[in-house]
């Protein structure tokens, strides 16, 4: 029986502390606040009323420069330096321990696949940091943003996932883990802000 693991990538797989830290300096390096820079490009990143209806992830990355412009009264200051952070998304690098999980988990025949929130601009070069062969769904292939039952529906149905031969792994939990909650499905959650912690959960029949 074939066996199958989906993983959330940007938090999961990926550390996304260089790219805040990115967006930081740019605040810095333009007289404001860079805490405060790095915490409403987060907020404005993670809010699912910035992705409907759909857009395009690379899009979005560059909307929020703008937003961060509009709030801190400056014209262009943020937008002027999106290159430079979309570079530093194309650059994230995988958290130490999950490479070698990777190689172990495909050693044992999983058939491991990626659902990300990204466009393929970006994921690309995320998906040859983590070296191990991977599936690769995104929000650009089905128009669909995490957590949007649609995503997860149409992954489902093409490798026809059952609860029996696929878990979810995520760290988002409202994006990830409760959606795959609502479909019954089994997932485990990799809370990173208490990193020794994993929560398995597999749905009441």
């Amino acid at each position: 029986m074939a066996k199958y693991l989906t993983f959330d990538v940007y938090g999961t797989l990926l550390d996304e502390a260089p790219l805040y830290e990115t967006v930081a300096q740019i605040g810095k390096s333009i007289g404001v606040n860079p805490q405060t820079a790095k915490q409403r490009f987060m907020t404005y990143q993670a809010s699912r009323d910035n992705m409907h209806p759909y857009l395009d992830y690379t899009v979005l990355l560059r909307n929020n420069l703008i937003h961060l412009d509009y709030t801190f009264n400056l014209e262009h200051k943020f937008e002027e330096h999106f290159i430079d952070v979309l570079q530093a998304h194309r650059e994230l690098k995988p958290f130490p321990e999950v490479v070698p999980t990777l190689k172990e988990l495909r050693s044992r025949g999983y058939q491991l696949i990626l659902m990300s929130n990204s466009s393929w601009d970006i994921i690309t070069a995320n998906a040859k940091a983590l070296v191990v062969p991977t599936d690769i769904w995104l929000a650009e292939d089905v128009h669909a943003y995490k957590p949007d039952l649609h995503f997860f529906k149409a992954v489902a149905d093409h490798y026809g996932f059952t609860a029996d031969n696929h878990w979810h792994i995520a760290e988002g939990y409202p994006s990830d883990i409760v959606p795959v909650h609502a479909m019954k499905s089994p997932s485990i959650w990799v809370n990173r802000i208490n990193a020794k912690q994993l929560q398995f959960n597999r749905p009441m029949k």
